[in-house]
């Protein structure tokens, strides 16, 4: 009993310790994640044909994750909305306990966004922009 007394506090205090570690490994974002945010901070009702072009170099680098390549997907259908077959893939991924936070935050705000981004929605990718 003393055992558990002694220990549980150590235990938990290590479990406690290793959490920011791994919220810290969340942070990392991907240049691929990086460059849609700017580009959907200043994106006004859809892409122009440099911008399909940028999204177009983003979608085929291979460190571009499958997620990555639905949002930039996602971004070249979007004409003032997403596009309603692109919907259920950013909802997907919104839900996806295994992608990455910033990604996930893409997919939501792609979901809402209805002509250019909202301040909240801007603050959130000036977030991942950093």
């Amino acid at each position: 009993m003393n055992l558990l007394r002694i220990a549980f506090p150590i235990i938990f205090s290590m479990l406690l310790l290793a959490i920011p570690g791994t919220s810290a490994a969340d942070d990392k974002v991907s240049s691929a994640t990086r460059t849609m945010a700017e580009f959907i901070i200043n994106m006004q009702h859809y892409p122009s044909e440099a911008d399909k072009d940028m999204l177009k170099k983003v979608a085929a680098e291979a460190t571009t994750s499958a997620d990555e390549k639905t949002i930039a997907q996602a971004l070249l259908n979007f004409k003032h909305k997403a596009a309603d077959t692109d919907k259920p893939k950013l909802k997907a991924i919104a839900k996806d306990v295994t992608a990455p936070a910033a990604v996930k935050s893409l997919a939501n705000i792609l979901l809402s966004l209805h002509h250019e981004a909202t301040d909240a929605d801007a603050a959130k990718l000036k977030k991942i922009t950093k």
